[in-house]
């Protein structure tokens, strides 16, 4: 029987996935003056590109339950891929955040260790739990485990997960009060709480226990969706912004 939330969900993943895609795109036009801040630009961009990768996966496999395509081994495959595309999206969104908190790109080091140890950590999770067959809800189709890992382990594994991009973005946060200029001011405000609300608000759903509710499942997509939107607005703000507040698009610094 065809699922048709999982069908509906698919179609707000790939929606999202087009959208992080086009920020991607027009984000990577910007011409960083140093080698280090077009490392860190290049990252942040990669952040934008795997994570629609990642949405792509989800829709892919919410495509596959809806259909009833329910194959352990293609479902344990495209989940490792998955985590292996979030992985990569977190590493380039953390560098960006502590590269423009701290100036350095030193962190590049321990933070690669550190999201490779994460995704070994997560195939790991995968493994031990053993995958035994693949779960049809309203809203996912995912791996069901013969014995789940849980307790601190799992709360540790959720924690690498959100404090990271929370707590880079609030540091980030700290700099509004040391930059001058309105541009500045504007682009620290927007992103840095457009990543704090984003992982927040994903947390306070999973520790909360609604992860899996229709409402969650829609306003999830909406905040992330929100997110980006902000994010593009930061450096790329429409006329009535520029006029308003006063500050510069990256077409214009470019020029």
């Amino acid at each position: 029987m065809i699922q048709p939330t999982l069908l509906f969900g698919a179609s707000l993943s790939t929606l999202c996935a087009a959208i992080y895609f086009y920020v991607g795109r027009v984000l990577s036009r910007r011409r960083a003056s140093s080698p280090d801040s077009r490392l860190a630009w290049r990252l942040f961009v990669v952040w934008w590109y795997a994570l629609a990768s990642s949405n792509v996966i989800t829709a892919a496999l919410s495509l596959l339950g809806g259909f009833g395509i329910i194959g352990l081994p293609l479902f344990t495959t495209f989940t490792l891929l998955n985590l292996l595309a979030i992985c990569v999206a977190l590493y380039g969104l953390v560098f960006y955040l502590l590269y423009l908190f701290t100036g350095s790109r030193k962190v590049i080091g321990p933070l690669s260790v550190f999201y490779i140890g994460y995704y070994t950590l997560l195939v790991y999770y995968v493994q031990a739990s053993t995958p035994m067959e693949v779960t049809i809800k309203r809203w996912t189709a995912s791996l069901s485990y013969q014995s789940p890992l849980t307790g601190p382990f799992f709360t540790l594994v959720l924690l690498m997960l959100l404090l990271p991009p929370i707590l880079g973005g609030l540091a980030y946060f700290l700099l509004y009060f040391r930059v001058e200029t309105m541009t500045q001011k504007y682009r620290v405000l927007l992103v840095s709480w457009s990543i704090v609300i984003w992982f927040l608000s994903v947390s306070i759903a999973t520790f909360g226990g609604f992860s899996d509710s229709d409402i969650w499942q829609l306003l999830s997509r909406f905040i992330g969706l929100g997110a980006a939107c902000a994010i593009l607005f930061a450096y790329q703000p429409p006329s009535w912004i520029k006029r308003r507040f006063g500050v510069n698009s990256l077409t214009q610094e470019n020029n």
